[in-house]
């Protein structure tokens, strides 16, 4: 029997995205989101210890010269900021880094002179991370004044936005995407700015960041990027469009509705369909809606029919209590007819 998401979002594309990503998963793995779809405030908040520094030194070997699991190791870390508990300037991590990084364990890879924000907690006497493969963020070095006050989040915002003006083109981007996992409102005007003045990348990195915080003003750029051809793999316009499907805010429904119109991807055709119809269920998107009942994605034309009965409540777009996958588009087609016979002369409002 099929569960009411079993056509949702993560079912359909999560494997197809996420493999693509920096940290790639068998079967006999785990999921690990890629870096920059981390939730960095949940990460500190269940982390007791949250501090950033300086690789100076590692003991051991990291360096992969042979296959399969390389063992634990100690990192010796300089701290040039404790956002959560108290702790020295040098501090000792122990970790492990393993070829197999990509069954979902041991993938973060300490190198020296290398930068992170740590999540950590104490095991058996010894710092370690909260999470092996996500506990560990890379940054940029340079950070924010130092605004003397017990609001963690507050310096930690400051010290992403001072990494926007580092001169390495990767720090920058790091420093994006480690606001966007704040997820803070705050952090929109220097995002807007990147935006607005960054590279191509990092504007468009900026724009997903963003739409992280909440912010639905930058869905008009959105609906440019999404309307053009792109590929696969861990690229801001997949990331862009996937968290579409996140989006609360009413005010965001025409512009979705425009997305919707124009996108390019299954991806996130999709994300805006749980978007309208799951999220926000606005009776503004009843004909869009029905008109991706017959959309060439099967997973499409599912989420049509599950927003169409969110919002419409009419028997012929509801699946029985106890569905089976071959009950879904017999389901679409009776939703379809209904929508042609009588729903679409129905008063819905316009955008």
């Amino acid at each position: 029997m099929g569960k009411p998401r079993a056509y949702s979002l993560w079912l359909a594309i999560a494997l197809a995205s996420l493999v693509l990503c920096l940290f790639a998963v068998r079967s006999v793995g785990r999921l690990v989101l890629p870096p920059y779809m981390v939730d960095v405030r949940g990460l500190a908040e269940k982390a007791p210890f949250v501090f950033r520094g300086q690789v100076v030194r590692v003991s051991g070997t990291t360096l992969n010269t042979r296959p399969g699991p390389q063992g634990v190791f100690i990192a010796t870390i300089e701290t040039d900021r404790w956002y959560r508990g108290d702790g020295p300037a040098k501090v000792l991590l122990r970790f492990a880094y393993s070829d197999f990084a990509f069954q979902g364990h041991d993938c973060i890879d300490f190198r020296p002179a290398t930068y992170w924000v740590v999540f950590a907690a104490e095991k058996d006497g010894q710092l370690e991370m909260i999470d092996d493969c996500v506990g560990a963020l890379t940054v940029s070095p340079l950070l924010g004044s130092d605004l003397k006050s017990k609001d963690w989040l507050t310096q930690m915002e400051a010290d992403f936005v001072a990494g926007l003006d580092d001169p390495d083109p990767d720090a920058r981007l790091a420093s994006i995407q480690r606001l966007g996992g704040l997820e803070l409102p705050s952090s929109r005007d220097a995002l807007h700015r990147v935006v607005e003045t960054g590279s191509d990348a990092e504007s468009k990195w900026a724009v997903y960041a963003a739409l992280r915080t909440g912010d639905v003003t930058v869905l008009p750029r959105v609906k440019e990027l999404l309307a053009n051809k792109y590929g696969g793999g861990a690229r801001p316009e997949e990331a862009i469009a996937l968290e579409l499907q996140s989006v609360t805010d009413p005010a965001a429904t025409p512009d979705l509705i425009a997305i919707l119109e124009r996108a390019s991807s299954d991806i996130a055709r999709t994300s805006v369909l749980v978007a309208l119809g799951e999220k926000l269920r606005d009776p503004r998107a009843v004909p869009t809606l029905a008109a991706h009942l017959s959309d060439p994605d099967r997973y499409a034309r599912y989420d049509s029919l599950d927003g169409l009965k969110n919002i419409t409540h009419e028997e012929a777009c509801t699946l029985p209590r106890e569905w089976k996958e071959d009950d879904v588009e017999p389901q679409i087609s009776r939703c379809r007819i209904w929508w042609e016979q009588a729903g679409k002369f129905r008063d819905w409002p316009k955008n």
